[in-house]
């Protein structure tokens, strides 16, 4: 836009400048051969009265004398009896003896002539005395400027300066249409991948504004394509998980429920009861973390924090787990103090979620450690919950590795409710860090 009134306001500026311009580097150039014509008019009649009565001898002199002031001029001059008296030689055109005819066509050339300006004077102001001639270039005289297009020169310059100006509005607009099509292509060509390319951006103007927003568009798409393909694909592996999930218990309900079909009251069939609702409580907790799972993904989860003391809803928590952590054969080690307050503004409920995912984590994959661990640490100057155990670590192939929808439920758990968390996990066990920062 700046670029484009520019370009209008050198177009305006130029029809009165440019004349003006060519005219005073004129006068400058040619300080003393530009002359008024009403100033050389008045002053030639002046000297023709005052050379009344004068002598062919005077007469000449004067005639001298003004041809030092305007030299560009020709001036003669033409006594009573018809003869032609130069200041320099005769010019061709003018006739040594003046006739009536002759003097016709001269006044007649005078009206036509537009190259010379012509002044004559009666000396004397009487016929009888003769009369005198005054003849300048039109090019030296302010009549130059009165027709526009008087002067060749200026014409033709002027007529350049005006095809420049076409010329550049001409190439403007040009390459203003050659970027905006080179932008169309690549906004049409998406390619293999669907997505279009980046164009350069070459200039920083409104359309380099609009080629670096396109940029941006596009970088945001390859993105956007790229979470999709990830999620894709965590999305098949997250399904092919649950499957296996599923299948596992649902293969050994089905072993045992062929044992008790065959023989019921049996210890062999009472015990592979047993199982079945073993593994339909396993079930029925992987389709409640399944449904948890979606519903705080939909951020559909109820949420409703206060202030809870963590130290004690831990205690709670392990007391619940106690149980089961003995039966498995676990180490317990609960160092949680009596005399420190721990409060964070959580939701209690949820917060109980995450610690029973925790633990049941901790069940399923750590058996082999034998060790249960958990504390109230600081850890980068804020205090911490810290969940640990002597496992080969979730790097490690378990077969009892599913999903992973216990973790997931922490992480966005922990994520609504503002904590922070961290895992540190390697063969020789695993660390989970909870707490809110300061």
């Amino acid at each position: 836009m700046s670029k484009y009134i520019l370009l209008l306001l050198f177009a305006l500026v130029i029809w009165p400048t440019f004349p003006a311009g060519y005219y005073f580097l004129y006068l400058w150039t040619h300080p003393n051969s530009f002359y008024e014509t009403e100033k050389l008019d008045a002053m030639w009649k002046a000297e023709a009265i005052t050379l009344n009565g004068a002598s062919a001898s005077l007469i000449h002199e004067k005639l001298m004398g003004i041809h030092g002031r305007y030299p560009e001029a020709r001036l003669f001059w033409v006594d009573a009896s018809g003869h032609t008296q130069f200041v320099e030689k005769r010019p061709a055109d003018i006739p040594a003896q003046w006739s009536y005819r002759e003097s016709v066509a001269f006044d007649a050339n005078i009206k036509e002539d537009k190259e010379t300006y012509t002044v004559t004077a009666l000396i004397g102001g009487s016929p009888e005395q003769g009369w005198m001639v005054f003849q300048m270039p039109t090019r030296h005289t302010d009549l130059s400027m009165v027709p526009f297009f008087g002067d060749a020169r200026l014409a033709i310059l002027f007529s350049m300066a005006c095809g420049g100006i076409v010329v550049v509005s001409l190439l403007f607009f040009l390459r203003l249409r050659r970027r905006l099509i080179r932008l169309k292509k690549a906004m049409a060509d998406t390619g293999t991948s669907g997505v279009p390319r980046e164009v350069a951006v070459r200039n920083r103007d409104e359309i380099g504004e609009l080629e670096r927003s396109f940029n941006e568009m596009v970088d945001q798409l390859r993105r956007s394509r790229e979470r999709e393909r990830e999620e894709e694909s965590l999305r098949s592996q997250f399904i092919a998980s649950i499957s296996h999930d599923l299948r596992t218990p649902l293969t050994v309900i089905r072993q045992h429920a062929y044992v008790v079909q065959k023989n019921p009251a049996s210890p062999q069939g009472i015990s592979s009861m047993e199982v079945i609702v073993n593994k339909l409580g396993d079930v029925g907790k992987l389709i409640d973390n399944l449904l948890s799972h979606t519903l705080l993904a939909a951020g559909k989860y109820p949420l409703k924090t206060k202030d809870v003391h963590v130290i004690e809803e831990v205690r709670n928590a392990v007391a619940e787990w106690y149980p089961l952590f003995e039966q498995e054969g676990f180490e317990i080690d609960v160092n949680l103090p009596e005399d420190k307050a721990l409060v964070w503004h959580v939701d209690p409920l949820w917060l109980r979620s995450m610690l029973d995912n925790l633990f049941q984590n901790v069940v399923r994959h750590a058996k082999s450690g034998g060790y249960v661990g958990v504390h109230v640490a600081e850890r980068n100057g804020w205090t911490c919950l810290e969940i640990s155990d002597k496992g080969l670590g979730l790097e490690r192939p378990s077969s009892a590795k599913g999903a992973g929808i216990g973790l997931s439920i922490v992480a966005l758990m922990a994520k609504n409710m503002n904590l922070h968390w961290e895992i540190a996990s390697s063969s020789a066990g695993t660390r989970i860090y909870i707490g809110k920062p300061i």
